[in-house]
């Protein structure tokens, strides 16, 4: 079997049977402190180094491995830009959908919505992983608002919106998307940055 680490050709001593024997190796032995597998391509299919599955596959059955490894603050700060770059998308989404609901186009301000509401989960465990890994408790304060508060406050909004939705009551929900939601992503956009130099 060809194992790459990071583009780079390795030899490992103690392979085990598995590809998991082998990834605990790696990160055992391998990989220096405070590093961890990232990712992984197995014959050049991406797969996930968690993956149950990945892991009990027999190296014997592995002609080429990929292992891509990372310190845990690179993994971190790219969670971190992936969110950057999720809210640039999902502000004007935010707008549109309001502007749908106005017009009266529900319909088409619905497909937004949905879109919407499973960008705000993505990014509700987006943001805990970050704040989990960095250590950033949900007492912390950030412009006069702690992390808690602001948690409570888009479960509030969020129940409102699915209420207003279910009610087909659409100016309740482009009043709540415009003037609480929006506002809120547009909050989170300019406290991203903090989070990197936290």
């Amino acid at each position: 079997m060809k194992l790459l680490v990071n583009g780079k050709e390795e030899t490992v001593s103690h392979m085990g049977e598995t590809l998991g024997d082998l990834l605990l190796h790696i990160e055992k032995e391998g990989v220096p402190q405070g590093n961890v597998v990232r990712s992984i391509k197995i014959d050049g299919e991406k797969s996930s180094p968690d993956s149950p599955e990945a892991q009990k596959t027999p190296l014997s059955e592995i002609s080429t491995l990929e292992v891509e490894i990372s310190t845990l603050s690179d993994i971190i700060n790219k969670n971190i830009e992936n969110a950057d770059a999720y809210l640039i998308r999902l502000i004007p989404g935010i707008e549109k959908s309001v502007e749908l609901f106005r017009v009266g186009n529900e319909q088409e301000a619905n497909k937004f919505f949905i879109n919407i509401i499973d960008g705000m989960d993505w990014l509700s465990q987006v943001l805990d992983m970050i704040l989990t890994a960095k250590a950033i408790s949900p007492d912390t304060v950030f412009d006069g608002k702690s992390i808690q508060d602001r948690r409570a406050s888009l479960v509030d909004f969020t129940q409102q919106m699915v209420d207003a939705n279910k009610n087909q009551d659409w100016v309740l929900l482009a009043d709540l998307l415009e003037y609480e939601i929006l506002p809120y992503y547009q909050e989170w956009s300019n406290l991203l940055p903090h989070f990197r130099s936290h």
